[in-house]
């Protein structure tokens, strides 16, 4: 038998955070009729999920052929049989203990056994797509209890599959990835129901003395509701996003109007190392939105100005079709000619560009038909072409277009002595880390028929994929806190290793897991 070494490494980190001792001590079991505890199933799927958490849980026994599960189990366990059917009834007993509850308590206990700090919590949403379904017939549920069941539904599916049914996951996590807190919803949540839970979750926290920083979300958090939630006063929640196009009166606009008319802006650099790192720079604004004092940070990037300039000659590219149908059609009339120039300007497409063109007339001799008799009279039929003559730039719109387009603008309660007018954007970039953490999640077929059965095995098996989230996540910031410290003893050593022996400089779980693939004790 063997020990494959990343699976070691997480049974270390899963036993000191507890959660076998934890479900065993938390879901109602009998241990005269189980002789696999639910802790120690619950621990056997999160660990099927280093092996490859994109392969289907289908047969738990075959993802540990050839594995001494006997290491992993506690002595009670050990002379068992593992297979998926007594795994779903482990998953039905979690899903029956509030599951998201014993997440948070695992997860914020993780948090501070590792000394993980939480200067920042970012928050989004993505679906666990399922090729299966329960069957709500044999459940045995009041009409009640059935309208407050997890939906299994169609939805807009993040996975681009949108041919599964899918459940919607919401995630908020610290800057290191670490996900403090998930939570399963019907398939069919939209993003700005996440936010105002995730809102109420974090003041939750905040009442029990959890500290952390800033709070960071896309541009579905911010709403007038919301927005007045966060600055009310003993409950203030300190936050950075992204100011949406039609919030309070087409507020981003106008801040974006009034940066190119000040046109005092600070230069920020770059955020990132690397040739095509964009150069960033800004205006900072205080106004009051709604009923609290804000900042909205006018953030231009050089690579928004080139996406801006591209998609400018693309609507210029837009206007050839139509100029084409339109040269191919003839009218009876100058007037109809010119009636049909007007309606083209008016056309989406010609927003930004114009055309000029040409009315060309053709004669044709037309004579009545048969022989042609004494008297007889000859026709001009009359018939008018538009030929477009050149397409032209529309300069005021143009540049109009360009700095809008070039441009966003983040609003933030957060004071400038906490987080400065260049802090600010890094702060928000850091957003990218729920979205690394939502990869390894987004997987259709993640679970067979076994574990579809009801809602709360779904629910429970959603928990457990984010505790093994939890697990690499906490794997990952061990290996940067060494290599940090590993440079502070060894300043200006080069550390190789990795794809292509490339210097190290951000480890990652990712790194760790393929490199030692064929690692075993």
């Amino acid at each position: 038998m063997r020990l494959p070494l990343i699976l070691t490494l997480a049974h270390s980190i899963i036993k000191k955070i507890g959660l076998t001792e934890y479900i065993d001590s938390t879901v109602l079991w009998d241990p005269a009729h189980w002789d696999v505890s639910p802790g120690n199933l619950a621990l056997l799927l999160v660990l099927s999920t280093f092996s490859d958490i994109r392969t289907p849980l289908t047969h738990l026994e075959d993802r540990f052929e050839g594995i001494d599960l006997e290491f992993f189990l506690s002595t009670a366990s050990r002379s068992a049989s593992i297979n998926s059917f007594k795994a779903g009834c482990a998953l039905e007993r979690i899903g029956k203990a509030n599951p998201e509850k014993m997440y948070e308590t695992l997860a914020l206990s993780a948090v501070a056994q590792a000394g993980i700090p939480t200067e920042r919590l970012h928050v989004d949403t993505t679906t666990i797509s399922f090729y299966g379904e329960y069957d709500v017939e044999q459940l045995n549920l009041t009409k009640e209890e059935r309208e407050e069941l997890l939906q299994i539904e169609r939805g807009y599916n993040k996975d681009g599959r949108p041919e599964c049914k899918q459940v919607v996951v919401g995630q908020i996590v610290n800057e290191s990835g670490v996900p403090i807190l998930q939570k399963v919803q019907d398939g069919s949540t939209p993003d700005v129901n996440w936010n105002a839970a995730a809102v109420s979750y974090l003041k939750e926290i905040q009442g029990k003395g959890f500290q952390y920083g800033i709070f960071v979300a896309d541009s579905k958090l911010v709403t007038h509701s919301l927005v007045e939630s966060m600055n009310e006063p003993g409950s203030r929640i300190s936050f950075v996003s992204r100011c949406p196009p039609n919030f309070e009166g087409k507020l981003a606009e106008h801040c974006i109007l009034r940066a190119y008319e000040k046109d005092s802006w600070e230069e920020f650099g770059t955020f990132q190392e690397g040739k095509k790192a964009a150069s960033y720079r800004g205006q900072c604004f205080q106004e009051e939105v709604c009923g609290a004092p804000m900042r909205l940070l006018v953030l231009e990037s050089s690579a928004l100005k080139e996406k801006a300039a591209a998609a400018l000659e693309k609507s210029r590219d837009m206007l050839k079709p139509e100029i084409k149908k339109i040269e191919k059609k003839v009218f009876l009339c100058q007037a109809d000619a010119e009636e049909e120039q007007k309606r083209f300007e008016k056309l989406p497409c010609t927003k930004l560009y114009q055309c000029s063109w040409i009315v060309e007339k053709e004669t044709k001799e037309k004579w009545p038909r048969g022989r042609r008799k004494a008297g007889a009279v000859l026709n001009i039929e009359e018939r008018y072409r538009l030929r477009a003559e050149a397409i032209s730039q529309k300069e005021k719109e143009a540049e109009y277009d360009l700095r809008k387009n070039s441009r966003i603008v983040l609003i933030s309660n957060v004071g400038e002595e906490v987080a400065g007018n260049r802090k600010l954007p890094q702060t928000y970039k850091g957003q990218q880390v729920v979205e690394n953490s939502f990869r390894e999640l987004k997987s259709p077929s993640m679970a067979s028929v076994i574990y579809l059965k009801n809602p709360e095995r779904i629910q429970a098996l959603s928990m457990l994929l984010s505790f093994a989230l939890l697990v690499r996540a906490i794997i990952q910031y061990r290996m940067r806190e060494g290599l940090k410290k590993f440079k502070e003893k060894h300043p200006g050593e080069v550390l190789r290793a990795g794809w292509g022996g490339r210097n190290l400089e951000r480890p990652t779980y990712k790194l760790l897991y393929e490199h030692s693939a064929n690692c075993y004790f």
